[in-house]
């Protein structure tokens, strides 16, 4: 809303008047710019979390960034439409005003950012749910865990929180006055002991909250432990929304159409690259499962060596690969070797956005060892993904698992709004050669796989591994 509230300010600055007639004319440039700077906010990091803790320097390169292509948007549909092009002076007054609403908006949203908290109890009956409290009190400024309410009888704590209350105090105990929301399993919701006690708190303006929506909250995933068949249950209610069944597929045709538009030059600087630097076929073929377990050919840019699978099929290697010739690792970094997927998504084997499509002879193993792997199967699999633009290169099981607990936060929250943040994601990462660098689900998980091997010892816990992540740079 910035964007044409400081051009019809602008207008009205030059023209001295409220409504100058010129004002119509300037609807085209106002809507185009209006997508592309919040967009270019998005890319650049501004609103998630984390940019509370942006160095100075790097938020106001992307503020003076974002200000000077939205400008030259402005500029370009004056060159496409003479009728539709913004005045230098209303464009000079609108820029000043633009600059400094855009500059307020964002130092109110990292204020925001910094202090709104959650202050929560968690009701805790096994070492999982302890681990998962841990987690949120050290992942994220927006919570903070108060303490532990013990509701089984052989729970005993083994971490750092404090423990408020057990089973047989619930019936007397008054919570902190800081406490305004309760984190619970599903399991707690059907306990006799439990359910009286947990409508009491709710009439009493208390929030009920599941402990897996916590962490979906914070980190946008799901951990495995936390996984229910209740949870999985309410994830599928986005099979009947009206843009999963129908919207989706028109989306798909549309982003893969105006891609294979714009990226053409680089499909066939692609196609050169292979056909000089390595004997052989161009394009690579694999069979993948799609959804409801049908197979289909995948294709891309051929990036390894003819024989790079003559011991058998083998896990994509996230650091180097001996098996990708040189040229081939730099269409890998830049995802140039996906390009020709969009012919898949044409012709319907996959969607634009969604879980990645794996290889038949890795889902059986990958059923046996990733609790409800299979729930990808009843989704279209997609050329990029939540979990592609959040996790670097996956190698081996455990890789596997953190990228399952991402696919199945998008299953459960697939929209056109986060397919939309999943491109401009996808856009980030291909412009900077790839996820790189660990983000604070990374972090989390990571201090989740130091907790639980620690839980049965404690004394042999580093705290010092478990460091905010969201706090901290």
């Amino acid at each position: 809303m910035l964007v044409p509230l400081s051009v019809c300010a602008g207008a009205s600055w030059r023209f001295e008047t409220l409504f100058p007639s010129k004002l119509q004319s300037y609807v085209a440039a106002m809507v185009v710019g209006a997508l592309v700077l919040p967009s270019l906010s998005y890319i650049g990091g501004l609103y998630s979390a984390a940019s509370a803790r942006l160095e100075p320097w790097v938020r106001v390169r992307w503020f003076l960034f974002n200000l000077v292509v939205t400008i030259l948007v402005l500029l370009a549909i004056g060159s496409v439409n003479l009728d539709a092009r913004v005045g230098r002076g209303v464009l000079l007054y609108g820029v000043f005003i633009l600059a400094v609403l855009y500059f307020t908006h964002h130092f109110l949203l990292r204020l925001h950012f910094r202090s709104v908290r959650m202050r929560v109890a968690c009701l805790v009956s096994s070492a999982d749910d302890e681990l998962a409290a841990e987690i949120l009190s050290q992942s994220s400024p927006q919570i903070e865990v108060v303490g532990l309410i013990a509701v089984s009888e052989t729970f005993q704590p083994a971490l750092e929180l404090p423990l408020i209350a057990k089973l047989e105090e619930l019936e007397s105990i008054k919570l902190p006055p800081s406490v305004n929301t309760i984190l619970v399993r599903d399991q707690h919701l059907v306990m006799p002991s439990l359910t009286t006690l947990l409508r009491r708190w709710r009439y009493q303006g208390m929030d009920i909250m599941s402990l897996a929506d916590a962490c979906e909250t914070v980190l946008h995933a799901v951990p495995l432990p936390l996984v229910t068949e209740s949870w999985l249950f309410r994830a599928s209610n986005q099979s009947g929304l009206l843009y999963i069944k129908k919207l989706k597929r028109l989306f798909d045709v549309t982003v893969a159409l105006l891609c294979l538009l714009a990226l053409w030059p680089a499909l066939l600087i692609g196609i050169l690259v292979v056909r000089m630097c390595s004997a052989g076929p161009i394009f690579f073929q694999q069979t993948r499962m799609g959804r409801l377990g049908r197979k289909f050919v995948i294709y891309k840019l051929r990036t390894m060596r003819l024989d790079a699978e003559k011991d058998g099929p083998q896990w994509a290697s996230s650091g180097k690969d001996h098996r990708v010739f040189p040229a081939g690792a730099f269409l890998r970094r830049y995802r140039i070797d996906e390009i020709p997927q969009l012919f898949n998504i044409l012709k319907g084997d996959m969607s634009f956005v969604g879980p990645r499509p794996e290889r038949p002879e890795f889902i059986d193993q990958l059923e046996k060892e990733v609790p409800f792997y299979l729930e990808r199967l009843l989704v279209q699999p997609g050329l990029t993904g939540w979990a592609q633009v959040r996790y670097p290169y996956g190698s081996n099981m455990e890789d596997a698992c953190r990228k399952h607990e991402l696919d199945l936060y998008y299953i459960k929250h697939m929209s056109l709004l986060l397919d939309f943040f999943v491109l401009l994601e996808t856009t980030r990462t291909v412009l900077l050669g790839g996820n790189r660098k660990p983000d604070a689900y990374i972090k989390a998980m990571h201090q989740w796989n130091v907790l639980e091997s620690a839980s049965d010892s404690p004394s042999h816990l580093d705290l010092s591994q478990l460091q905010p992540v969201l706090t901290k740079p």
